[in-house]
């Protein structure tokens, strides 16, 4: 699968201009010049794992989130739901993701106990 630069490097300036830092601010916080910058968000150059990863950080936003138009349908999904999910717990403390880890891991127990009961009837 080929890595589409100039969708990744439309999002990076979309998100980028949402969060209200200036193109100079994004390349000195990826330790990028302003010209490479630049060029990432017109797709006109290819970049390592590392820039995208510091994209990311940069922005706030997961690697997948940038990269959304490479991955599946369910990625897409799963990509915004975890941005969500982040966003919700950056100002948790220890304690509060410690009981939230335990809840999800009890609705998710719940909800495939849920799904087994509907094929269950479904099959009858």
């Amino acid at each position: 699968m080929e890595i589409d630069y100039v969708a990744l490097g439309k999002r990076v300036k979309q998100i980028r201009k949402e969060r209200k830092i200036s193109q100079e601010q994004l390349a000195k916080q990826i330790d990028v010049s302003v010209p490479h910058m630049s060029n990432i968000e017109n797709g006109k150059t290819k970049f390592s794992l590392q820039v995208l990863i510091d994209l990311s950080d940069a922005l706030k936003v997961t690697p997948d989130v940038l990269l959304l138009d490479q991955v599946s349908a369910r990625g897409k999904a799963r990509g915004l739901v975890l941005e969500e999910i982040d966003r919700q717990l950056s100002d948790c403390s220890e304690a509060q993701m410690s009981m939230l880890e335990e809840m999800v891991r009890n609705t998710k127990k719940l909800l495939r106990q849920y799904d087994k009961k509907i094929n269950e009837i479904k099959n009858k």
